[in-house]
């Protein structure tokens, strides 16, 4: 392959991914979350879902897991301590620090939510065949792996759930 043919090929999938990233954007909006009685808005569950899956995070700790700063991650981790979906605890190895962790109400929370997201990716799947989707599963992961490996103060493991 050429040169030129590459790197037509590289752009047309940063073409792609671009694309599926706002497109994703718009259809986790689509979803109405705060219509399933227990719903989460986007910045909410992608919080919780961090937690309840690899937490509890000291609040610096999390604004670097999903890339957003500090002020933003502080606001919206009380707005979930609020609502009773997560609570901080003494850091036992800085009691002067704390960490996020999610409470039992925020683990039932997030499971409906990762539900309706599930739900969501089997029906856009679905006219998919079981190779189509572990073809596009084992690629997908593998590109996510490729980028873990690329950022600063990732762990592809981590990354990949």
């Amino acid at each position: 392959m050429d040169d030129d043919a590459e790197l037509a090929e590289h752009a047309a999938i940063g073409r792609q991914v671009g694309r599926f990233i706002r497109l994703s954007e718009r259809l986790f909006a689509t979803l109405k979350w705060s219509d399933a009685g227990r719903g989460l808005e986007r910045p909410a569950y992608v919080l919780l879902s961090r937690i309840a899956v690899d937490g509890p995070f000291r609040l610096s700790a999390l604004a670097t897991e999903v890339a957003l700063d500090l002020s933003t991650v502080s606001r919206q981790v009380a707005a979930l301590e609020s609502a009773g979906l997560v609570r901080r605890a003494t850091d036992p190895t800085d009691r002067r620090a704390s960490l996020v962790e999610v409470t039992d109400l925020g683990r039932d929370v997030f499971a409906e939510n990762k539900a309706r997201w599930l739900a969501m990716w089997q029906e856009l799947l679905a006219g998919w065949t079981p190779e189509e989707r572990q073809i596009f599963a084992a690629l997908f992961t593998q590109l996510n792996q490729t980028l873990a490996e690329k950022l600063p103060g990732t762990s592809s493991e981590r990354d990949a759930r």
